[in-house]
């Protein structure tokens, strides 16, 4: 009678553990799909109602058009009245948001003047309008 083995190797592959691991990953999986799926309580703001144009009637858009020519919404204002024209816009309040539109014939000089002059006058929060809003 021969006790051990013959001495040769055997490259069988031992697939207990391999199945063990693969039912463990199964049921970890099977557990956390579920708390998943249930997701998160989001509140969402409520829709705005369709009639609301008075957001944009009350923007305020600082254009300089070239020779100078300042507009403030629609209207033109000289450069002399346009930091009193500002502050009666701006009610005191500072942190309301403004924008600017320049023509591509200002330089920079006269621009950074300009915008200079309007945080002067009282707006701080100024936005850049890169596109002309009036050619559409």
């Amino acid at each position: 009678m021969q006790v051990g083995g013959s001495g040769s190797l055997q490259s069988n592959i031992n697939v207990t553990p391999f199945v063990d691991i693969v039912l463990v990953l199964l049921i970890i999986f099977m557990v956390i799909t579920p708390v998943v799926q249930m997701g998160y309580l989001v509140r969402v703001p409520p829709k705005a109602p369709p009639n609301m144009p008075a957001a944009v009637q009350d923007q305020i858009i600082f254009r300089l058009l070239p020779n100078n020519r300042i507009m403030i919404n629609k209207e033109d204002v000289p450069e002399q009245n346009f930091p009193q024209r500002v502050r009666e816009l701006l009610h005191g309040n500072t942190s309301k948001m403004v924008f600017f539109s320049g023509s591509r014939e200002n330089d920079y000089e006269t621009t950074m003047r300009f915008l200079d002059m309007a945080r002067a006058a009282g707006a701080k929060n100024i936005g850049i309008i890169v596109e002309d809003p009036g050619a559409q």
